[in-house]
């Protein structure tokens, strides 16, 4: 009677975990994810607009990697007209608006994730960082990698997420999948 349940069981755990580990829905893999104790790191980038205007140029950093005061900044007047050394400032006032809003509705201290979280802690109550490589938890987190491996071709800076962490556009930057380019043969003593 006991094998019976026992095949039943594993039958039913070998299904579900082969759905795991197939599941490209956003909504099934979250509930995976949740479920198996995987949860990502910062919510995905799921704003089409964002996707196009900032991921266009760059990386579409997801806005829980920041405060929103910090993502208020960026988009004010004075640093849209020097945003690392180009003018982003918008012509349509609309789409201003709506990016700031997905921005600072999605900031580091409305977010449940793990890692957003960890970055807000990092932070006095009033730094309004305007890059995510310096809150003082990415400079904690980057500190024992050599310097000669951020700035090689391949990453260019720690700004370069996916250069290393490469299902960072999915939200997930765990120390487990991390691969640095040319790490392999480097001494790191």
């Amino acid at each position: 009677m006991y094998k019976k349940y026992l095949i039943l069981m594993l039958l039913f755990i070998s299904s579900f975990y082969s759905l795991y580990t197939q599941a490209d829905d956003e909504g099934f893999s979250s509930f995976f994810n949740s479920f198996f104790g995987k949860e990502l790191d910062v919510a995905p980038v799921k704003n089409a607009l964002y996707l196009e205007e900032c991921g266009a140029c760059h990386f579409a950093y997801q806005p829980g990697l920041l405060p929103s005061r910090s993502w208020k900044k960026m988009l004010s007047q004075q640093e849209a007209k020097n945003h690392f050394e180009e003018d982003i400032t918008f012509d349509d006032k609309t789409v201003e608006a709506q990016l700031m809003h997905y921005l600072t509705s999605n900031a580091a201290e409305y977010s449940s994730f793990k890692r957003s979280r960890k970055i807000m802690r990092s932070l006095s109550n009033n730094a309004s960082p305007l890059q995510i490589s310096e809150t003082p938890y990415i400079k904690r987190k980057h500190a024992e990698i050599p310097k000669k491996l951020i700035i090689q071709p391949e990453v260019g800076s720690i700004a370069n997420c996916e250069a290393c962490h490469k299902k960072a556009s999915k939200g997930n930057y765990d120390d487990d999948e991390v691969s640095i380019p040319n790490a392999w043969g480097y001494s790191w003593d």
